[in-house]
């Protein structure tokens, strides 16, 4: 049993430290020809930690943080490190998680409402648009969130909030190309069901968490830079103020 516990637990190849850093998708198709195992496994785990339901916004944060530390080429040790984010942002994540699926119920409700009225008055496509785009923005602002806690487990979570806002504004393309991937994902499952039935179980949680974190990752990126760079210029205004 020695062999399959040292392939099964062992560390992957790694990357060439001397070999210039992929960018783009390149960088996404880096990370899952040296992570595919890994994610294998991660699949397993945010099935296993969401089974009571409660559980699936802090198992679906964990998966973002793993998610976001292969990105960002950093040590990943897949139990401890999940086991750790899921631990610690438990309560955090499941009140986001929760908020968010009423928000996107209302939505939803709001755009089939709108929808059957848009039929008889066309007054009604406005609210209508609204309502598709929260519908789309929910999710994003979200994963915005949930990357953002990832990448700085000290930021406070009004300065997340903030982030994902910018994030969303920034980059909005890039989140909206992972989440049309993580639904093609799920269609290819039902499209081609009974032969797909494994597919949930082997990739679908692990193989979107890192899409979707990869998709939001640049723009949470401008939103710490320019939060950081609002609180250098207050913090250079200070001694002015406090002088005259």
């Amino acid at each position: 049993m020695n062999w399959f516990l040292n392939f099964y637990f062992g560390e992957g190849p790694g990357i060439d430290k001397h070999a210039p850093k992929p960018k783009g998708l390149k960088l996404l198709g880096a990370v899952l020809a040296r992570e595919w195992w890994e994610l294998l496994k991660l699949n397993v785990l945010v099935i296993a930690f969401s089974l009571p339901l409660i559980t699936l916004p802090a198992a679906w944060f964990a998966a973002t943080s793993i998610s976001v530390a292969m990105i960002e080429d950093r040590n990943v040790w897949l139990l401890r490190d999940f086991w750790a984010a899921f631990r610690k942002r438990f309560v955090l994540t499941t009140v986001l998680g929760l908020s968010f699926c009423g928000g996107e119920a209302l939505a939803v409700l709001a755009i089939r409402t709108y929808a059957e009225a848009a039929t008889d008055q066309l007054v009604f496509a406005a609210p209508l648009t609204i309502a598709a785009v929260v519908g789309l923005a929910l999710p994003l602002l979200v994963t915005n969130l949930f990357v953002g806690l990832a990448h700085r487990s000290d930021a406070r979570l009004a300065d997340l909030v903030k982030l994902a806002a910018i994030a969303l504004l920034a980059r909005p393309l890039a989140g909206l190309a992972a989440l049309a991937f993580v639904a093609l994902l799920w269609a290819a499952h039902v499209i081609f069901y009974p032969a797909s039935v494994f597919l949930p179980v082997l990739v679908n949680f692990s193989l979107g968490a890192l899409v979707l974190s990869f998709g939001a990752i640049g723009g949470v990126h401008l939103g710490f830079s320019y939060l950081q760079a609002n609180d250098r210029n207050r913090t250079s205004r200070s001694p002015e103020t406090q002088s005259a």
